[in-house]
């Protein structure tokens, strides 16, 4: 073989890793709300919220000491903007986690599709990105895709479907004050100060909701729920190291396939047409979005190379 086709051939098993990877860590998040979802048939959103957030805080805590530690990683140039994304964190996490008690995983990851939606709408007024009008498309049939998941109309609209919708508009404004962040705060203090403050913020609920005993096995299953998730972050991370972002971004909707036969298996509940109807509409037109974007940057590549010559 020669030098360039075993480059080649090099570069293909990366970015075979790299996918192979990137659907690892999207099955292990589904599965992970699935114990998060089963242990609040038994516990309040409350103490499930609370103890999320402790599995999720130990191990960042710890990493701090190699980094420089806590007190260094926790210093910030901004305290404001801080105190605005945890806000806007803590109301985003905990629509969700209404939304997981009260309605299946397939509504909730259905409707979650709908971030870039937001994505494209906050960048638009907030950062003043210059939206083309085919995404604007993209976006409005999008929406529709949303009114057919949720199924108005029907009798079994569900609750949880208007709180993930509101979660996942959080969660965008939230992604976008991450951006800002970003530039001058610590990676590791922008994971932390979130389940500090979800920590702090939930132990008055313990006054009004009494903290419900648990056995050593319901312990380990939140256990196991940290070990999930970081197990997941890592493993799409390390995806971003071997393969283009580009290439993975499609693969998101992987989460479609697991939460359905999660919700089948585990609580023998099927997807209603019409939520996969509207799941069809909005992956599609985030498909699409994602067609323009990569359209935009190749012309852009283009303009610029010309540009240098």
């Amino acid at each position: 073989m020669s030098q360039l086709g075993h480059a080649s051939y090099r570069l293909e098993n990366r970015a075979l890793l790299g996918v192979g990877l990137m659907i690892l860590g999207l099955a292990l998040y589904p599965l992970a709300d699935a114990f998060v979802k089963h242990l609040m048939g038994t516990y309040s959103v409350y103490q499930s919220t609370f103890l999320r957030a402790l599995g999720r805080l130990i191990p960042l805590f710890l990493a701090t000491f190699f980094q420089g530690g806590p007190k260094q990683i926790l210093s910030t140039q901004h305290p404001g903007r801080h105190a605005v994304r945890l806000l806007v964190n803590l109301c985003y996490t905990y629509a969700f986690m209404f939304a997981y008690k009260c309605g299946t995983l397939t509504v909730v990851y259905t409707v979650g599709y709908t971030s870039p939606f937001f994505m494209i709408l906050l960048s638009a007024l907030l950062l003043k990105e210059r939206i083309g009008p085919a995404r604007w498309i993209a976006v409005a049939i999008g929406m529709t895709g949303i009114l057919v998941a949720m199924n108005p109309r029907s009798n079994v609209f569900e609750m949880a479907a208007v709180l993930a919708l509101i979660g996942t508009f959080l969660g965008a404004l939230n992604k976008i004050l991450m951006r800002r962040l970003a530039a001058t705060e610590h990676s590791l203090s922008i994971a932390l100060y979130p389940n500090i403050v979800m920590i702090l913020c939930t132990l008055p609920a313990f006054y009004f909701i009494p903290w419900k005993a648990m056995p050593l096995e319901h312990w380990g299953l939140f256990a196991i729920v940290g070990v999930l998730t970081a197990i997941g972050q890592y493993a799409i991370a390390q995806s971003l190291r071997f393969a283009q972002a580009s290439m993975l971004a499609p693969i998101d909707y992987s989460t479609f396939f697991w939460v359905v036969g999660l919700d089948f298996f585990w609580w023998d509940k099927s997807p209603a047409t019409a939520t996969l109807l509207g799941a069809l509409v909005i992956v599609s037109s985030n498909l699409f979005i994602l067609y323009c974007a990569r359209r935009e940057q190749v012309k852009k590549a283009a303009k610029n190379q010309t540009l240098v010559n």
